[in-house]
């Protein structure tokens, strides 16, 4: 089949890397992809790096929603030759809401893969309008997220939560212990991943001058990596502002990915303002011998038992919630313990899983609803 996917961004965080992952099982399966984003960027280059025969369109007037910017949905929407002649649609997270209306009326078969975890009014409006009605199938990318939706009024049958694929792992390795313990915030710097927080943590902790340091925690270090996305700088300088002048914790910007900075760290730390829907950085951590620790709600909270994180509840007073979280952390990595085996964790990130699920959602897609039959009345 033609496959068109449309993604309201072209970087590389994680519903784009999820993404090369899907387009990877729909070239498997035999499908053709074409994918149309708003503009350039390292989607489409990582695409290319990594060998997958599909098509990258850059349409600058991709209607892309913002729940910042909700009248998006009065824009007059257009459907372009690759969509209008595809089999399939995909529309790649909730910013591509505003097409379900056109493709139902269209009868275009589609599905939509959620990436987000909105529980405020706005988002849950947003579910209980554009999705909750029809009977196209919906994509989570964890079961937090398909909890929301459901509790917003989507069909329990229409929802599939599709985990992500990671290439399997033979053994877990132990990197060396850095003095200073070193930990890191990975992830978009967009006020909500938890820079910000983890840093008020660390320098609660580990006052800048102190004249008795305390023996825990008193040799830390902070790195964060990420950066924002258009429009969204004043979190960066949120951050920036907080750290300046405070040698222990270095902004490093973009990170290729967190094997790259495996070497460097000690452990991650997945601290979000609210929850996230995700839950790609512990896995990934995982893999490369790390321990994450991290709030246990949204897709984190979901992974963390699984990859040997540390967890904490989220309560109102966040600051004390990760401190006490990242001290555990960093006794439990001083102490070396083992992490879980690959034996454990590899079945459960396979493409075969993938591709199972992803045969389902298509099936689903192209299946036409019977037409109700209407008896004429005898006379």
């Amino acid at each position: 089949m033609r496959i068109a996917i449309l993604h309201g961004n072209n970087d590389a965080y994680g519903a784009s890397r999820v993404l090369i992952q899907e387009i990877s099982c729909l070239l498997s399966l035999g499908h053709t992809v074409a994918v149309i984003v708003p503009n350039g960027g390292p989607l489409a280059e990582d695409l290319a790096q990594s060998g997958l025969s599909a098509t990258v369109i850059v349409d600058p007037g991709l209607s892309v929603l913002r729940l910042s910017k909700i009248s998006d949905l009065l824009h007059p929407i257009r459907l372009r030759p690759e969509i209008t002649h595809a089999d399939v649609v995909v529309l790649w997270t909730l910013a591509l809401a505003a097409y379900i209306p056109l493709l139902r009326l269209k009868r275009k078969s589609f599905y939509l893969s959620v990436h987000e975890l909105l529980p405020s009014r706005l988002g849950n409006l947003l579910v209980r309008v554009l999705l909750a009605p029809g009977r196209f199938p919906i994509c989570a990318c964890s079961e937090a997220t398909a909890a929301w939706l459901e509790q917003n009024g989507v069909a329990r049958t229409r929802l599939t939560v599709t985990s992500p694929v990671f290439d399997p792992v033979t053994l877990v390795r132990a990197p060396t212990l850095h003095d200073p313990f070193t930990l890191a915030v990975v992830g978009r710097v967009n006020g909500r991943r938890g820079h910000l927080e983890v840093t008020q943590a660390l320098q609660s902790l580990w006052p800048a001058v102190s004249p008795d340091p305390p023996t825990t925690g008193s040799s830390w270090r902070l790195l964060l990596f990420g950066a924002p996305f258009p429009g969204q700088e004043s979190a960066l300088d949120a951050v920036l502002h907080l750290i300046e002048g405070d040698p222990r914790i270095e902004y490093r910007g973009e990170a290729k990915s967190l094997e790259s900075i495996a070497s460097q760290i000690d452990a991650v730390a997945c601290f979000p303002s609210m929850p996230e829907s995700f839950g790609l950085v512990p896995v990934e951590a995982w893999r490369a011998g790390v321990r994450a620790a991290g709030f246990t709600d949204g897709g984190p909270g979901e992974v963390l038992p699984i990859v040997g994180g540390i967890g904490v509840a989220r309560t109102g007073a966040p600051l004390a919630d990760i401190s006490s979280a990242l001290l555990t952390l960093e006794r439990s990595v001083r102490a070396r313990k083992a992490l879980p085996e690959p034996s454990t964790v590899n079945p459960l990130f396979t493409k075969e899983r993938r591709l199972i699920s992803l045969t389902q959602v298509l099936n689903q897609a192209v299946a036409r609803p019977a037409r109700r039959t209407v008896r004429k009345r005898s006379s």
